[in-house]
């Protein structure tokens, strides 16, 4: 049996297999590269779902911490025109209170002369 020469330059070592060892060399060779590809491919995929992870967390705890600023900003805005309601309302009330102060007085104005007026009256008669 003679060996034939291999295309690539084997390694001296190399020079003593037979076709088929070399073959089978070369396969185990392979086989381990692509061993390593597919754990290379693993660990680049267990690196992404992670970093997609952290970034799908990191995403969620700015969107609470956005809506919750909102929120915040929202009940301010509110608690804002609750005071302005509440000062016009305090106002309004206070007219109120004196317009009634007024007519109580008028009317009790009224009262005493409608009082006097019959006294007057009643002494005339």
């Amino acid at each position: 049996m003679t060996t034939k020469k291999s295309p690539v330059s084997p390694s001296l070592p190399d020079m003593d297999l037979s076709p088929l060892d070399h073959i089978r060399q070369t396969e185990a060779e392979m086989t381990r590269a692509v061993a390593a590809a597919r754990e290379s491919t693993e660990k680049t995929l267990a690196g992404a779902r992670n970093e997609a992870a952290e970034l799908k967390r990191q995403a969620r705890e700015a969107g609470l911490q956005e809506g919750q600023a909102h929120t915040k900003t929202i009940i301010s805005q509110a608690e804002d025109e609750a005071r302005v309601i509440l000062v016009e309302a305090n106002d309004q009330a206070k007219k109120l209170r004196q317009r009634a102060h007024q007519k109580m007085e008028q009317g009790v104005g009224h009262a005493i002369n409608i009082i006097l007026g019959l006294v007057r009256e009643a002494e005339e008669l």
